[in-house]
């Protein structure tokens, strides 16, 4: 079995470097600071280890920046209102007013309007004073930090390690929570925001919550993919929001059909990105829900364990090879190959190691399986949050976060209400805005039918915009409100209103971008409607990621809500939304066919929405483009 696998293979898988982020060591002289702490840098939590030769280039970098001429400086630092990327680690002098406690060096939000730091412009001669070889030495100099023998509340990556270890250990046992982001490379201080997009470096899959975590204490741990050897790979999976946008309004100005060439693109970009993460593709699965699933993990569990002591494989070596067997049924024997050579010293080793987890893949999955799983909480940095990750595991519950500390701070607010792993909302108050722009008749037609008649005790405002008054009591007083229309809803509403709401209600913005992550400048950081939302306490709002098309997205939003709230009205009680003629709704009226085996509705929304990524006859720019960004919620009144 290893030789014929070994044909298929051009060439050994490149080895990928799995590092475990739990030897953090104390913090020694500043002399030995450089080469003995990983680092958690602002704002995208990343673990940087500072070495002699990216000191050379972080030098380098400063030396080529002073060189350039003064008036361009001034003119691109004016344009750096936001701290990136590069910054926060080469130019620490910048950080200046910047918090530099445990929890906000490891869990400061990207790219959130209420966060985000917007500093002055540093004057040129304090540019030149952090050219130092010690940067964190420049760092705590900066930043008027004191000595860490006169202070005990100086910046200690140790102390803010264990602050996230803790705080991962009091969220829901039920969630498997990661972080996914680019690596950081020194060229970022030259690069502007598209050019970051494009930029190939390494991948990290930080593991804050996971499976058998046991292993190793609970503690995170990080997995660092190397890019793929195609120059083009991340402007392609960066390029998929700017392609359906194009795709469609060619489509929209020429009457050309081009549906069929968007499947295409999104299709192949889901299978390069399905290759390029091989065996890790794992890491996108929860903990089992079912008993069933759960004792075939703990059997699974045992016989790896029996290998590695048999084997002398380390702890690490035993929670990574139980993370692959236990969806082994996700993967090929391809991808196992790949884990075996990441894993194995030699030609004996590996083929062990294949053998035995090839085994099991033949005796334990040898038929469809179909498992149900707790929710994935995914902490997605904004260069990489156009990706489809959803799309990596179609049957599994997901939803997104900006950053750590945004999620830190919905489950603190609702925790009373978070019970087995689920925010637990009573869906009875909701409110749908339908065509705020009054420019979208067919839409309009098609939801007053749907809505007038199956939610009869629905409130609604249509063809026209709520004014800031209206806006606000929605938000504060409904459980669920439903938009309806051209983009966001941020033209009828500034953000700093909502800012000011304590918002109660669960939203749904079924407008195209409604939750896409925008740069406004070439050196800004990223920022999404959604985000004005979840900082007023709105724990899940659900979006697209990308342009939608009309008739689809209206039907998506039908069924989405149908399945997920039940209807009073008695006419429809015994019936669910598919048994509606999509014919007769696509033209504004509400005719039931034949009624069909579906289930009458499901009170988890983020399997209902799983569900509906696994629906071939919904095109893939509306199942990849749909996400939600928060809570996982289950509706309490179903």
């Amino acid at each position: 079995m290893l030789d014929n696998t070994k044909k298929k293979l051009n060439s050994k898988c490149d080895v990928n470097a799995i590092k475990i982020g739990n030897n953090l060591r104390k913090y020694g002289n500043r002399h030995q600071v450089a080469q003995n702490i990983k680092i958690w840098m602002q704002p995208t939590m990343k673990i940087w280890r500072t070495t002699s030769k990216s000191r050379s280039k972080a030098k380098q970098s400063e030396e080529d920046w002073e060189q350039n001429d003064e008036s361009e400086r001034l003119k691109l630092g004016k344009e750096r209102q936001h701290v990136g990327r590069s910054d926060s680690t080469i130019r620490a002098g910048w950080w200046s007013g910047w918090p530099i406690c445990g929890n906000n060096i490891l869990c400061t939000p990207t790219c959130s309007p209420s966060y985000a730091l917007q500093p002055e412009d540093p004057p040129i001669k304090q540019r030149q004073s952090i050219r130092s070889s010690d940067i964190l030495s420049s760092l705590v100099g900066d930043l008027k930090v004191p000595d860490r023998k006169n202070a005990a509340d100086s910046p200690d990556a140790v102390a803010g390690f264990a602050d996230l270890h803790r705080r991962c250990q009091q969220l829901p046992e039920e969630w498997t929570v990661f972080q996914i982001s680019k690596c950081y490379t020194p060229r970022w201080n030259s690069l502007t925001h598209q050019e970051m997009l494009r930029e190939r470096t390494c991948v990290e899959f930080i593991l804050l919550k996971y499976p058998n975590s046991e292993l190793l204490d609970g503690k995170p741990l990080m997995i660092r993919l190397e890019p793929p050897k195609e120059s083009d790979f991340f402007a392609v999976l960066s390029s998929i929001p700017v392609e359906v946008k194009s795709f469609l309004e060619e489509e929209v100005n020429s009457g050309s059909r081009r549906q069929d060439e968007i499947e295409s693109h999104i299709a192949g970009i889901i299978d390069r990105l399905v290759t390029w993460l091989g065996p890790w593709v794992v890491l996108f699965s929860g903990k089992f829900t079912s008993p069933r699933d759960q004792q075939l993990e703990a059997e699974i569990f045992n016989r790896v364990e029996d290998f590695c002591i048999t084997n002398k494989r380390s702890k690490r070596d035993q929670l990574l090879m139980s993370l692959l067997a236990r969806r082994l049924d996700l993967v090929d024997l391809k991808a196992i190959y790949r884990f075996c050579c990441e894993m194995a010293a030699d030609e004996h080793k590996l083929k062990g190691m294949f053998d035995f987890l090839a085994g099991l893949k033949e005796s334990k999955f040898d038929v469809v399986f179909n498992s149900s799983c707790f929710p994935c909480l995914m902490v997605v940095d904004e260069l990489v949050d156009s990706y489809p990750w959803e799309m990596m595991n179609t049957g599994q519950e997901f939803c997104r976060f900006g950053s750590v500390r945004l999620l830190m701070q919905l489950v603190e607010t609702h925790r009373d209400k978070i019970k087995n792993g689920y925010l637990r909302v009573p869906a009875l108050k909701c409110h749908s805005i339908i065509n705020p722009d009054n420019n979208l008749a067919k839409m309009s037609v098609r939801l007053q039918a749907f809505y007038k008649e199956w939610y009869q005790d629905f409130k609604l405002t249509i063809d026209s915009p709520p004014t800031d008054s209206e806006f606000g009591t929605i938000l504060r007083e409904t459980d669920v409100m439903i938009y309806n229309g051209h983009g966001t809803g941020l033209q009828f509403i500034d953000g700093e209103t909502i800012l000011q709401q304590d918002i109660k209600s669960l939203i749904f913005l079924f407008g195209c971008d409604s939750v896409r992550l925008f740069a406004s400048g070439l050196f800004r950081d990223m920022a999404g409607s959604h985000l004005y939302y979840n900082i007023a306490k709105c724990p899940t709002v659900v979006g697209a990621l990308w342009a939608l098309t009309d008739y689809f997205t209206d039907y998506y939003s039908i069924l989405l809500v149908g399945q997920w709230i039940p209807t009073q009205n008695p006419k429809f009680r015994e019936h669910s939304v598919f048994d509606l003629d999509s014919s007769a709704f696509k033209h504004g009226t509400l005719q039931i066919t034949k009624k069909t085996q579906s289930k009458l509705g499901d009170e988890n929304l983020l399997a209902l929405m799983a569900q509906f990524r696994r629906r071939n006859w919904l095109p893939k720019r509306i199942r990849c483009a749909m996400v939600c960004r928060g809570l996982p919620v289950i509706n309490s009144a179903f």
